[in-house]
């Protein structure tokens, strides 16, 4: 039974060794929630600022006018941000955020979920060599950077709104382009030349 043992005990090890099992997620997340649980997006910057709403059962609205949202920008920034990954995590405490330009925030996107919960990501300034924004939730202690084109295309919500391109109609008809008409050109007379004067025949004299 020892030797058994022993043997069912090496097969194992050897079995690890070969196939080692798959490594642990070591995904560091700014903020992580369940991004379909997010009812209201909204977004402030120096340019402005702008709300978005779930339009149920599918798709985004303008929170103000109640207009239909380009699905995949909003769609694409809400999910990013329930699912925000950090880049690097600076510290775990942090203490002043003026150095990082987050006192105030140079962009704030807060995500409101269905229960009524809040989370504010507030977003800095760039990082020394201008690869990733320095971010942080409020309330939380934990300073990140993140990735530049999260950034980017959270700041676009306000600069260049989220509006659909209308779907051209496959069975509208194109007006056709009127002809132009065109105007008979008159012969130019020659300048400097007087019409010509009529000749006058004299009339045939009779014999007398």
């Amino acid at each position: 039974m020892v030797v058994v043992f022993l043997l069912l005990a090496g097969g194992v090890l050897a079995l690890n060794y070969t196939n080692p099992p798959a490594p642990a997620d070591t995904t560091v997340y700014v903020l992580d929630v369940k991004d379909t649980d997010v009812q209201r997006l909204d977004v402030v910057s120096s340019a402005g600022s702008v709300g978005f709403e779930r339009n149920d059962p599918f798709g985004w609205k303008f929170a103000d006018s109640g207009n239909v949202a380009d699905l995949s920008r909003v769609g694409s920034v809400v999910n990013r941000l329930a699912k925000l990954r950090s880049s690097a995590k600076v510290t775990d405490t942090v203490g002043d955020l003026a150095p990082y330009e987050l006192n105030p925030p140079v962009d704030t996107a807060t995500l409101t979920m269905k229960d009524g919960t809040a989370y504010r990501v507030l977003v800095g300034g760039k990082t020394v060599n201008s690869a990733a924004y320095y971010a942080i939730v409020d309330g939380r202690p934990q300073l990140h950077t993140i990735n530049t084109l999260i950034v980017g295309d959270l700041e676009k919500l306000v600069t260049d709104p989220p509006v659909p391109t209308p779907t051209p109609d496959p069975n509208a008809t194109a007006t056709p382009t009127p002809a132009a008409t065109q105007t008979p050109t008159r012969t130019p007379t020659p300048e400097g030349r007087p019409p010509p004067t009529p000749i006058t025949l004299p009339a045939p004299s009779t014999g007398g």
